[in-house]
């Protein structure tokens, strides 16, 4: 896959993986990539981390089933104007740039500086129709230019200042986009819109500080709860679904929803009871419960020393106690 993805990511957080290569963000071109993974994994915080991003050099923006073409190359819609010297004022009709296009003109008016456009839930819209007669445009030469241009007089008006010029996307330009696993079947990209991008896989590592965190009131630490709910998730799934797709990200929650039970129970318990298990509750909840409010409930009754306990599964908080036991071990070990 090209000469930028020649090592192994050396970063704590990826250090053992061998399926993150650590992607040179020195110029070498322009450059399509994908980063994939389950929600919650770090995608966003890794282009965040392994390019030079900020509000002078990229665009970001956030696919979803209602963004269309116009959302994101621009579209042509009504201005008044004010008459001058008394005049009446007027109606025109102006081209609004939408995000592709701005950062096209960016990039090409600074040829020796590097831009990004960053696309997250990449999935989550239609991204072939989306992208239109920009969909030529993604193949790129070693230089990392386009290979073939696209005539658009609206774009080539606010990037060059004549209708004329054949549209192609820079070398100085790179599209970095992000999408959840659980998403693949939101909107399907076929293989030509694919193999146009380099796919990049995040693996899903509880090796950050925010993996010792223990839930609230209770002895389990987030890595413990999330690497037991998906090894049971895995189980049950089988061969009928891809044993990631709901899958807990090691950034799913947050320290602030670890510390208070109502977030957590919020934002984890309902997650796990409405998506994750929605076909397999008693697999990860007791037996007892048959709705979601009673889970809830029972979950932030302060009442109750030890919450978790309370809501799961004996036989999955057992794997979950036994699980915070050793990796408390390990990290006393190390210290």
């Amino acid at each position: 896959i090209y000469n930028y993805l020649t090592h192994f990511d050396s970063r704590p957080y990826y250090s053992n993986s061998e399926t993150v290569a650590s992607i040179d963000t020195q110029f070498h071109g322009g450059e399509n990539i994908i980063f994939y993974g389950v929600p919650g994994s770090g995608k966003s915080y890794y282009i965040e981390q392994h390019y030079s991003v900020n509000e002078n050099n990229s665009m970001r923006v956030v696919f979803h089933p209602d963004y269309t073409y116009s959302d994101f190359v621009g579209q042509i819609l009504p201005k008044i104007v004010k008459g001058e010297n008394g005049s009446e004022d007027k109606l025109k009709y102006e081209f609004i740039p939408g995000p592709f296009t701005k950062i096209l003109k960016k990039a090409n008016d600074n040829p020796e500086q590097q831009f990004y456009l960053i696309i997250e839930e990449l999935n989550r819209g239609n991204a072939p129709a989306i992208f239109g007669e920009i969909f030529q445009l993604l193949d790129r030469n070693e230089s990392g230019e386009s290979k073939y241009s696209i005539t658009n007089a609206e774009i080539a008006d606010i990037v060059f200042e004549n209708t004329e010029t054949p549209i192609k996307i820079p070398a100085n330009l790179s599209i970095l986009a992000t999408m959840n696993t659980s998403d693949q079947n939101v909107f399907t990209m076929d293989t030509a819109f694919q193999r146009r991008w380099i796919m990049v896989h995040i693996p899903n590592k509880f090796e950050s500080p925010q993996a010792e965190q223990k839930i609230a009131d209770s002895e389990i630490t987030w890595k413990a709860f999330a690497e037991t709910v998906n090894k049971k998730l895995a189980e049950i799934s089988g061969e009928l679904t891809s044993t990631e797709d709901k899958s807990l990200g090691a950034y799913f929650a947050r320290k602030e929803d670890f510390e208070d039970r109502s977030r957590f129970a919020e934002k984890v318990l309902k997650y796990l009871w409405d998506d994750a298990f929605k076909m397999e509750r008693p697999a990860i909840f007791k037996a007892s419960f048959n709705t979601l409010s009673s889970v809830i409930e029972t979950f932030e009754d302060t009442k109750i020393e030890n919450p978790l306990n309370e809501v799961l599964d004996d036989n999955i908080y057992a794997k979950m106690k036994e699980a915070s036991t050793i990796q408390e071990q390990v990290q006393s070990v190390e210290e």
